[in-house]
């Protein structure tokens, strides 16, 4: 799904920027490693730009600090604002950070902004955004645990009351087998 939105994306954005062939162009697209985090456990959050256009985009900011709520995530691992001095044209650059949701609930991001130059030494600038992700549930340990785990127990119950309508109707063929069988031997005449 991912391939699919940068493709598109990439299509309109050579579609619009069709006049302007010799500019760089940003796509960037923002994911998490799990769209079902748990409280108070780490999430991994990736920024990935990719430059589709012409000329090397310079001087380029991503600052993702305002897509994230003020309360209740934590910042674990690297910051959320990095700089680039030059994307080629044709590259593309990922950026992680980790993060922790600190309380169960939905959790809501908004886009990362990024800023850059469309000359090493000019003063244009351009703003793109990225994605916004779509809204995590945050789980407590024991929620994730019961979504996750491969519930034996209830697979054994299961299969053990599935043997009643099954098992005793063919325990009583097998009865009922084994009778006739049985009167069939004493019903046959002996030979002289």
């Amino acid at each position: 799904m991912q391939i699919g939105q940068i493709l598109l994306w990439g299509f309109l954005i050579a579609l619009v920027g069709a006049k302007d062939q010799e500019a760089p162009h940003l796509l960037v697209l923002k994911s998490v490693d799990k769209y079902d985090p748990v409280a108070g456990h780490n999430l991994t959050v990736s920024i990935n730009i990719f430059n589709i256009g012409q000329s090397p985009a310079h001087d380029v900011e991503v600052d993702d600090s305002q897509g994230w709520p003020s309360e209740g995530v934590k910042e674990v691992e690297g910051p959320k604002t990095f700089k680039l001095e030059k994307l080629t044209s044709g590259s593309n650059q990922t950026y992680s950070y980790v993060v922790s949701p600190q309380h169960p609930g939905e959790l809501r991001t908004g886009a990362a902004k990024i800023l850059y130059r469309l000359e090493a030494k000019g003063e244009e600038t351009k703003t793109v955004k990225s994605n916004t992700l779509p809204v995590l549930p945050v789980l407590t340990s024991a929620e994730y645990e019961k979504k996750n785990t491969k519930h034996l127990k209830e697979w054994f119950t299961f299969f053990m009351l599935s043997l009643i309508p099954v098992g005793l109707p063919g325990c009583m063929y097998m009865m009922a087998t084994n009778k006739l069988a049985a009167l069939d031997k004493s019903a046959v005449p002996k030979k002289r």
